[in-house]
């Protein structure tokens, strides 16, 4: 047996063995950088610097009720009431002598702004010469006073004031009418003697702004918050920012104790979540009066939901790894998926993927993020491989990358959709209900979303949303003698 005539063929067909081999395996060349997507037309701003954005919040208004205790006022006008009215300073008083005193504590209503008042007067009447001579003893006469409580701005602050706009002084039938020295009947004598312009003035006076400052200011920032709710799932806070811009006060309602004042505030109300909620930056009430408006708009919270990259790269990992990705329509060569992560990139999403098998190296993909279905997910619909990752694929063969990414980059969109219905859903419940901040109570219903946009920073990435429904308010002020600073509509920023 010849061996020498059977090894010659041997070497070059084990060499043809080994290049073959060595053939279906490629190694993926690495970049000369990290690809970089095409910046966004704006700027974006980030995480932290978004949380106290309120340009994109939208304008909206709630109603609220003041309610306040009038007995200080209405102590006010009954001791502005005279007790004793006599001739002193009147121009009548060297003809006629006159003294009217109070026989009881005066009558002072307060209902939905009106003011009622009456008070009785005893008293006597005398000429002081001979040739008309006359005295009246006794005189009975009333003194009914009505009028309206208004909101007054003065300078800086909003007030309460007091119009008495009709006086009238009337006798009673039971009076001394033996006599008359006037040349008119002594019932329209009265209201002269009386000095009904004085009066008015010392009821005018009565009510001075003060005396009755509305403590606005207080109710202002009540409704700026923050309102804190715990989102005890996520380990955070939910924080609404009521953000007031006006404040508009209407119509008063109620008895002297039990005073409503019906107003408006509006808003651009906006919800972050924070580990603890920040304080508001401080801002001067805008106080304005005047009817209130008619319609009926829902009131719309923007919403800011955090996603960190370090979720959304847990996600992908789960759902991708080791998966198999097949690189040619015969399906003889395959990579493994043995890494994915995602990270910002200019506004955009950009995902690394770390591949093993026939395919070995590193390929890089990006896109832009859209919510989806109402606001409840969100995607990366233009989800596409980087030039460099092409470029890079492509000096292993020419059009080579595009048979990688026709089954990558369907794995890659889909595992990257991100359902945050439930997030979204914690969120509205954890709204809708009755809340307190400072002396305020607010009452929310959420009854709808709307999608808005999705950021993406170094932080990780913003679901933007609108949350609308009603809302309403009601707060309990006490009335005091210092003025609430209030800018006047001149004054506004």
């Amino acid at each position: 047996f010849n061996m020498g005539r059977y090894t010659q063929p041997v070497l070059p067909a084990l060499c043809a063995v080994l290049l073959l081999g060595n053939a279906c395996s490629h190694s993926i060349p690495q970049s000369t950088s990290k690809p970089v997507p095409p910046p966004i037309t704006s700027a974006v701003p980030s995480f932290a610097a978004m949380a106290k954005e309120e340009s994109r919040a939208p304008l909206s208004q709630m109603p609220f009720q003041v309610k306040t205790d009038l007995t200080p006022i209405q102590t006010a006008i009954r001791d502005a009431i005279p007790e004793r009215i006599t001739e002193a300073g009147h121009p009548l008083g060297q003809e006629f002598r006159w003294t009217f005193v109070r026989s009881s504590n005066p009558q002072v209503h307060i209902q939905d702004g009106l003011v009622a008042i009456h008070a009785e007067y005893k008293g006597e009447i005398e000429s002081r010469g001979s040739s008309r001579a006359c005295r009246l003893d006794p005189v009975f006469a009333t003194l009914d006073v009505t009028g309206k409580l208004a909101l007054l701005q003065e300078s800086e602050s909003v007030s309460f004031g007091f119009d008495p706009t009709h006086l009238a002084v009337r006798t009673k039938p039971e009076s001394d009418a033996r006599c008359n020295m006037f040349n008119v009947p002594v019932t329209d004598q009265a209201p002269d003697l009386f000095g009904l312009p004085e009066i008015k003035i010392a009821l005018t006076d009565a009510v001075h702004a003060d005396a009755f400052a509305i403590p606005l200011q207080r109710l202002w920032d009540d409704l700026d918050g923050p309102l804190s709710l715990s989102m005890a799932t996520l380990n955070t806070h939910a924080c609404l920012y009521g953000n007031p811009r006006e404040m508009i006060l209407g119509q008063q309602k109620g008895t002297t104790q039990d005073t409503v004042i019906l107003g408006s505030a509006k808003q651009m109300p906006f919800i972050t979540y924070e580990p603890t909620c920040a304080e508001a930056a401080p801002t001067v009430a805008l106080v304005n009066s005047g009817p209130l408006s008619a319609v009926n708009k829902p009131y719309t919270m923007l919403a800011r939901v955090p996603f960190s990259y370090q979720q959304l790269s847990h996600q992908l990992q789960s759902k991708l790894f080791h998966q198999t990705v097949v690189l040619d329509s015969t399906a003889s060569d395959r990579a493994v998926i043995e890494q994915v992560s995602a990270a910002d990139a200019s506004g955009r999403v950009l995902v690394t993927v770390e591949l093993s098998g026939d395919l070995k190296g590193t390929i890089y993909y990006w896109g832009t993020p859209r919510l989806d279905d109402g606001g409840r997910s969100l995607s990366v619909p233009d989800l596409q491989m980087a030039n460099e990752s092409k470029s890079a694929i492509d000096s292993i063969r020419i059009g080579y990358w595009q048979l990688v990414d026709r089954e990558l980059n369907q794995k890659l969109r889909q595992a990257m959709a991100v359902d945050i219905s439930a997030q979204v859903d914690r969120l509205k419940q954890t709204l809708t209900g009755t809340h307190r901040s400072g002396g305020v109570t607010m009452d929310i219903l959420v009854t709808r979303q709307l999608p808005d946009q999705v950021r993406s920073s170094p932080q990780g990435l913003t679901v933007i949303i609108l949350l609308e429904g009603t809302a309403n308010a009601t707060g309990q002020v006490t009335l005091e003698g210092q003025r609430t600073r209030a800018l006047l509509p001149r004054e506004s920023r």
